[in-house]
């Protein structure tokens, strides 16, 4: 997970750690960066759904017909999400 949200563009990491790291309720988190609440919550489950994406790449999990990540970690010694 840490080579992942290392490799989240900071305009999505930021709003995330906030949100999902720090628990700031998602109007204090617009509040904070000085920036709408809907563009909070869009780059909030942008960043999700790129850390879902990282997970598929990486460790070669799947997303079910729920949008559950599912599957055993399979790490990849060369993988270039994670390194």
């Amino acid at each position: 997970l840490r080579g992942i949200l290392k490799k989240l563009p900071k305009k999505y990491r930021d709003p995330l750690f906030l949100s999902d790291i720090k628990g700031l309720k998602q109007q204090e988190v617009a509040n904070q960066l000085k920036q709408s609440l809907s563009t909070t919550k869009s780059k909030i489950q942008r960043a999700r759904k790129l850390i879902a994406k990282g997970f598929m790449d990486c460790c070669g999990l799947q997303e079910n017909a729920n949008g559950n990540l599912v599957g055993e970690i399979q790490a990849k010694e060369d993988c270039k999400v994670c390194s």
